[in-house]
Order: structure tokens, then C-alpha cells, then sequence
């Protein structure tokens, strides 16, 4: 499948799939591809949290300020790629919005075992331990779907 679009969905979209959008951004440099972030429980805009902020910052990943948004199956294009954080977060997409295709785990579709830990409240190698699992399986979802 030749998808234009990802969608990162995570519970609340401060932590995780935020931090997935911009890594992705940052190592893809393909502006013709549509990467976004999402959460499932948003019930008003708030800002990402500082520490995805500064970890971002530290590893010389663009970022811009952004607030949570919920997840709209409006967004959702016969091209979209949608990656959750979690096998919970991705149930939810299927049984609760009716998306049957194209819906993975970030490390089922990257071929691996596993799901990323909830991270908000952790410590600042908490964070870093999620950086770099969530760019190491990244690399590997880009060699997959054959992005420059």
C-alpha cells in the first residue's frame, strides 16, 4: 500500500504519539506525506508535555508548540497509515470508530514484539528510553514502507 498520510494515536496525545510525530518528521524530510498526531480521550486542547519538549529539543528534533487534538475518522483517507501506541488504544480505533484496514501498533508494523510504556510522570531516562525506541522502530517503518 502506498499511504500519503500517518496518523500516531495515543490516549491522550501530550506524550507518545506526539513525540512519534516529529522523529517521524524529522527522519522522513518527505513534505508530500501528511504525518499527525491524535489522542482518543481529548476532551480540550492542552499543551504537549515539556518533558517530550525538551527531549525533542536535546536530540535536535524541529518541533513546533502543539496541543492535543482528538482522533476524527474524518481525517482518515483511503491512504492513511494509522499507528497507536498500544493494542488498548489500537482496539479503540477499530471497535469504536468502525476502521477496520490499515490500523497497526507502531511495533507490529515495524515487526516487532511488544508496546510502548505509558511515559507521562516518568523520569527524564524514562523519556529517553522511549526516544529511542520509538526512532529505532521509526527507522525501520520507513525501510518498510520504502520512504526516502
Amino acid at each position: 500500500m502506498d499511504y500519503g498520510k500517518v496518523i500516531f494515536v495515543s490516549k491522550e496525545n501530550i506524550t507518545l504519539s506526539p513525540m512519534a510525530e516529529w522523529i517521524f518528521k524529522s527522519i522522513l524530510m518527505d513534505k508530500e506525506k501528511e504525518i499527525l498526531s491524535r489522542g482518543l480521550v481529548v476532551l480540550f486542547p492542552e499543551p504537549r508535555n515539556m518533558k517530550v519538549t525538551d527531549i525533542l529539543i536535546n536530540h535536535a528534533v524541529p518541533c513546533e508548540e502543539q496541543f492535543s487534538t482528538g482522533f476524527s475518522p474524518a481525517e482518515v483517507t483511503g491512504d492513511t497509515l494509522i499507528l497507536t501506541m498500544n493494542f488498548v488504544e489500537k482496539v479503540k480505533v477499530l471497535e469504536e470508530f468502525g476502521i477496520s484496514e490499515h490500523v497497526f501498533t507502531l511495533h507490529e508494523f515495524a515487526g516487532e514484539e511488544g508496546e510502548l510504556l505509558e511515559i507521562h510522570g516518568g523520569d527524564e531516562d524514562t523519556y529517553e528510553a522511549s526516544y529511542n525506541e520509538i526512532k529505532e522502530l521509526l527507522y525501520k517503518i520507513k525501510k518498510k514502507l520504502q520512504w526516502t
